[in-house]
């Protein structure tokens, strides 16, 4: 921050140091006539470069070289800063605005909003707001949404939120952009894109080096390593992270194809796969950028700025068909809660399957892009809450994620003090006794905006962690230990419905679920040739945050393996089947029908409540229930045995709660 003010008073003091203006002409160099002309060729080189190929690294080159043989000319200097802006380099090119501005003030419409910019971009918002306000009738109506920004940006900083904000440092950022981070549901992976060159040594029309995507993990003290190049996702031109799936199984990237386009790929073993086109997004006169997978995987959040767009780049989602593709007709726009008439970027869904976070110059905000978050309730997405100062700030935050615990925030920002363009920041949040938030008003139009007032609502709200479960899990063969490719269904219990499907990493047998609180799922992991692993979780709407990490052992199907359907629900004391079983139960049907040669007995137990006689004779008619539902559903009976045991096999201790719970069960056994 210190730096901040120290520019602002050093390009302050030598604002008025500057002669008057001096054109290019012979009047003002008769005796320099041929480096005149050399000067004069290189402004048209670079007004070439800069507004018909937007190279503005080549643009800025040829007004250095002009500049050389005549620096007192206002033009020049407000082109040289132009550049330089749109380098990300403000401190520098605000001493050429200035310059300009002391040279000539009237030398362009737009100069005393640019220096009103400037200041607001280094929290001067007094002296900005002085310049927007004297700036010509042109730019009124944008002058009047940079002074409500203004008004805005001294209230949120009088309401700081309680959070640090660190730099990642060298080993992920450079001198050039870093931005776009997108981190695997258990906080251990980051990938994001640089445009430090990479696999590239040729620029981009704008003047930098060509996006690429990099990939960096924790060490075992949750430090983060030198990052390295994802070089199987990159190409010679634009490659740029867009969104990871929780468990890093998928991928998606932006390419500069048709416009700007979205591909996916898949991780086979440490590699992805070649990307492919996500056609039931993408649009070849439509720009697609910016996606995050949601927590089942099911659902895609990205932004494009289509033709039925609400403002330039809406927020849309697209779902899955019953194939499981993505479906051009499931394509829908999030309406005009979220998107406004200006630009939302960078979305993110949170894997609690209720927050997404976004970037969005429409809503009120004190600058450039301000990162917002909106909780879906009831079906209906809330009014955007901005994250507050200083996780926004008067230049671009944008591409922020959250944490699964909610604990920290990744983004990236060209607020100053950075290494060079936009940096990876990340935030760590304090607590919740004084967390600043703003909510906006609906739809900010530029044609309507008035400075801001003192009776908008600011107000302290708590910080509620994520209320999810994060499983974690690796899926090995019981015998040889060995990692295995397999299967994981998720089903919501209660709708007896398949909500995703999941694989295990090919080499590592490792997979991520996240599991948004207020469901009963139950977890089935299959493999051919072996016994399928079932778990239950029911987690109520106010379960908290945990984590679960599990080694699961799969059992090859062999005469005398068996296993415990632990998603086999009876009404109490009686064998009535519950509807929450009926998922197990059809694993079970799949099962035999896919093994058809072999004969299983399926055993009732109880806990040692009540008589050895009531438990028997309940055991065995919960084991009837289970056999009669397979014969009905086809299997023949013969390959059925239905056994009660009581609780004469107790595979825990009676004498607790658990133990007794445990107890309670229906068994799957191999018998022939």
């Amino acid at each position: 921050m210190k730096k901040i003010w120290f520019s602002v008073f050093f390009i302050s003091i030598i604002f008025y140091a500057f002669p008057q203006n001096v054109e290019f002409s012979r009047i003002a160099f008769p005796d320099n006539k041929k480096e005149l002309r050399t000067a004069l060729s290189n402004i048209k080189k670079g007004d070439k470069y800069y507004n018909k190929n937007l190279d503005y690294r080549a643009a800025l080159q040829h007004y250095q070289k002009a500049y050389e043989f005549n620096p007192n000319n206002a033009g020049l200097n407000y082109k040289i800063f132009l550049c330089y802006n749109n380098f990300d380099n403000k401190e520098e090119g605000f001493l050429y605005l200035k310059k300009a501005f002391s040279l000539d003030s009237n030398y362009n419409p737009a100069i005393n909003f640019h220096i009103g910019t400037m200041y607001q971009y280094f929290y001067s918002f007094d002296t900005a707001i002085y310049y927007y306000e004297h700036s010509g009738p042109s730019m009124k109506t944008k002058s009047n949404v940079h002074i409500n920004e203004c008004y805005l940006g001294k209230k949120m900083i009088e309401n700081e939120i309680r959070c640090f904000i660190d730099n990642l440092g060298s080993k992920i950022n450079s001198d050039a952009d870093e931005y776009n981070p997108v981190l695997t549901a258990d906080g251990n992976t980051l990938y994001f894109t640089s445009r430090r060159g990479g696999k590239n040594i040729d620029y981009a029309p704008d003047g930098k080096y060509y996006e690429n995507i990099y990939m960096s993990t924790k060490d075992e003290n949750g430090q983060w390593q030198q990052a390295v190049l994802v070089e199987e996702l990159c190409t010679k031109t634009h490659d740029a992270v867009q969104g990871i799936s929780n468990d890093g199984q998928k991928i998606i990237i932006y390419r500069n194809d048709n416009n700007g386009d979205l591909f996916e790929a898949f991780k086979k073993g440490n590699k992805f796969t070649k990307p492919k086109s996500i056609k039931a997004i993408n649009e070849e006169s439509s720009h697609e950028t910016s996606a995050s997978y949601s927590f089942d995987q099911n659902t895609i959040y990205f932004c494009s700025d289509r033709s039925n767009s609400i403002g330039k780049h809406d927020i849309y989602t697209v779902s899955k068909n019953r194939r499981g593709k993505w479906d051009k007709s499931k394509v829908s726009n999030l309406g005009n809660v979220i998107n406004t008439r200006e630009d939302e970027r960078s979305v993110f869904a949170h894997p609690d399957g209720k927050t997404i976070y976004f970037s969005s110059k429409g809503h009120e905000g004190m600058g450039g892009f301000d990162i917002y978050y909106s909780k879906l309730e009831n079906g209906k997405w809330s009014k955007p809450v901005n994250l507050g100062y200083p996780v926004n700030t008067p230049g671009d935050d944008v591409y922020f994620v959250m944490s699964t615990d909610g604990k920290q925030g990744y983004y990236a920002s060209d607020q100053a003090g950075g290494f060079g363009g936009r940096d990876i920041y990340m935030i760590t949040f304090l607590g919740p006794e004084k967390r600043f938030d703003y909510k906006t008003e609906d739809n900010l139009l530029a044609n309507a905006i008035k400075p801001f007032l003192d009776n908008k609502s600011i107000k302290s709200i708590e910080v509620e962690a994520p209320k999810l479960t994060l499983l974690k899990g690796t899926v090995i063969d019981e015998d040889t230990k060995k990692p295995l490719h397999a299967i994981v269904d998720l089903y919501d219990l209660k709708e007896n419905e398949l909500l995703a499907t999941f694989e295990t990493n090919e080499e590592t047998g490792r997979f991520l679920l996240s599991l948004p609180s207020g469901k009963n799922y139950s977890v089935n992991i299959n493999k051919v040739g072996y016994l399928f692993f079932s778990q239950n979780f029911d987690l109520p709407d106010t379960a908290s945050y945990q984590e679960i990490e599990q080694t699961l052992e799969l059992i090859k199907i062999q005469v005398g393996k068996e296993i415990v359907l632990n998603n086999i629900f009876f009404e109490f004391n009686k064998a009535t089947l519950l509807p929450e079983s009926m998922s197990e139960l059809d694993n079970v049907y799949k099962l035999l029908v896919d093994n058809p040669d072999i004969k299983v007995e399926i055993s009732g137990h109880t806990d040692n409540v009540g008589s050895a006689a009531y438990n028997k004779k309940l055991s065995q008619e919960r084991a009837n229930s289970v056999v009669n539902y397979l014969i009905k559903k086809g299997i023949k009976n013969e390959r059925l045995i239905a056994v009660g045991y009581g609780f004469d096999k107790p595979i825990a201790p009676n004498t607790t709660e658990e133990g007794r719970q445990k107890n309670r069960r229906t068994e799957f056994k191999v018998i022939e």
